[in-house]
């Protein structure tokens, strides 16, 4: 089991010099910079030669391709991810709090979709081709019929049209404030874990309708063993396989692909700052970013095997 936490651990590491690696060059690679995009559009349009040489040398732009590579990664191993190429401002600051956002969002989002999808998957495999089963799959495809964005619209013109109430438009910390903060990010949390929740619940259902199919169930029933026991220790710890992955990697992904959600709900997280540093030529805030959505995603895979291996004792034993 040790072994097996440990290699995955340290897999870690040549992946995310691998992304660094791939995401520093295709930036280069993409025609402009950013004293391009600063100097060479409206007011500062007629900039001369001169100072955009002088701006890319205090940048650190004009030193070879191979150097700035290995300044930015001596930055990184220490947590120092530099400052914003167009603001000046440390990265850590611009990144902080629009993290805590995005990360509180996610997490509250990923709860609501698994306290929906895991009973509702296995109500409807339980009742499969019942009035149950379609009613689970018509709430299911539904959900992945709707964007979380246009279902956060909705929300808000009905809190509007029959409440006459919109939920808070200025984001307030859980530190400073933790009521205020949840009434505003349940919201977008409810719109988003719904969608969620549609894949989640369809994988549970097809996923546990294979699993009861199987012969150690049917020997279980044989047994006289209660169906609640069957479930839980046989059935559904089987099932949830395919369902931490599909978890696993939709949680990942919210912390930084809800751009269009927040700004329904005019919320100033990851997304928008993602969209605004490649839009600006921000080498260094991009490739924090890029690096930190990466982490997000190693990590959380790093977490499902280690969840594989409590529930597949196949791989404990290995």
């Amino acid at each position: 089991m040790w072994r097996f936490v440990i290699n995955r651990f340290l897999l870690m590491i040549p992946t995310l010099l691998g992304v660094a690696l791939i995401i520093f060059l295709l930036l280069r690679v993409i025609p402009g910079d950013v004293v391009e995009a600063k100097f060479m559009s409206g007011e500062g349009s007629g900039a001369s030669a001169e100072v955009l040489a002088a701006e890319r040398a205090r940048l650190g732009l004009d030193k070879p391709v191979w150097e700035q590579f290995a300044i930015w990664i001596w930055g990184v191993v220490r947590f120092d991810f530099g400052i914003s190429m167009w603001t000046g401002a440390p990265i850590g600051d611009e990144i902080a709090l629009r993290f805590a956002l995005s990360l509180q969002v996610a997490l509250m989002a990923t709860i609501i979709a698994t306290l929906l999808a895991l009973p509702l998957g296995v109500l409807a495999a339980l009742k499969q081709d019942t009035w149950v089963d379609y009613a689970v799959r018509i709430f299911s495809i539904a959900g992945l019929a709707m964007p979380s964005f246009w279902l956060g619209i909705l929300m808000i013109l009905g809190f509007l049209i029959f409440f006459r109430w919109v939920p808070p438009m200025v984001y307030t910390p859980f530190w400073v404030d933790p009521w205020q903060n949840l009434v505003q990010l349940i919201w977008p949390a409810l719109a988003v874990g719904y969608r969620y929740s549609a894949v989640a619940t369809r994988m549970t259902r097809s996923s546990m309708l294979e699993v009861l199919r199987e012969d150690y169930i049917r020997t279980a029933r044989a047994k006289g063993l209660w169906l609640k026991l069957i479930l839980v220790r046989h059935a559904l710890k089987n099932a949830m396989l395919p369902v931490v992955t599909v978890i696993g990697l939709e949680f990942a992904f919210l912390l930084g692909g809800l751009v269009v959600t927040e700004q329904v709900f005019n919320l100033n997280g990851l997304g928008l700052l993602f969209v605004q540093a490649i839009a600006r030529r921000d080498y260094t805030l991009t490739q924090a970013l890029v690096l930190l959505v990466a982490s997000a995603f190693i990590v959380v895979n790093f977490l499902m095997d280690i969840m594989y291996a409590w529930l597949d004792p196949r791989i404990r034993y290995r």
